[in-house]
C-alpha cells in the first residue's frame, strides 16, 4: 500500500496525516519531513494522525531513537500522536516508550484525535503563559 502524507500548518501547530504501510524507510522520511517543516515554520507542536495498514517491526520500532536523533527531533518538539488502527497501536505505544525512556521529544499517544488535539492545545496555552 503506498503511503500518503499531508502536513498542514495550523495557527500554532503542524497537523500531520499519514496512511499506508510502516517501514523503517517510511519512518525516516516521515520524521525528517516533520522536522524540516517544523524548523521552516519555527513551530514545534505536532498533531499527528496515522492509519497504517501494518505495524513496523519491533527492531525498527526500537530504532526510532536513531530516526529521531538523525531527523533532529529534540526536546523542543511537543507531539500529540494518534494511532487510529487498534492493530498497530501497541507497536506505536512501544515506540513512544522507547523515545520517552531516552528523553527524546515530548509527547503522548492517543487513539482519539479530539483528545490529542485538546492535550496539544493545553500544552501550547501553558507555554504561552510562561
Amino acid at each position: 500500500m503506498p503511503n500518503t502524507m499531508d502536513i498542514t500548518l495550523q495557527d500554532n501547530y503542524l497537523h500531520v496525516v499519514i496512511s499506508g504501510s510502516s517501514t523503517y524507510d517510511n519512518a525516516v522520511m516521515l520524521w525528517r519531513t516533520i522536522a524540516d517543516t517544523c524548523n521552516q515554520h519555527n513551530c514545534f507542536y505536532v498533531l499527528g494522525e496515522q492509519d497504517m495498514s501494518s505495524a513496523i517491526s519491533t527492531m525498527d520500532a526500537w530504532n526510532h531513537q536513531t530516526i529521531f536523533e538523525e531527523a533532529g527531533i529534540t526536546s523542543k518538539f511537543v507531539i500529540a500522536w494518534v494511532d487510529k488502527n487498534p492493530k498497530t497501536f501497541e507497536h506505536t505505544e512501544f515506540i513512544r516508550t522507547v523515545l520517552a525512556n531516552r528523553n527524546i521529544g515530548y509527547g503522548k499517544l492517543f487513539s482519539d484525535t479530539e483528545k490529542a488535539k485538546s492535550w496539544l492545545l493545553e500544552k501550547i496555552a501553558s507555554k504561552s503563559t510562561t
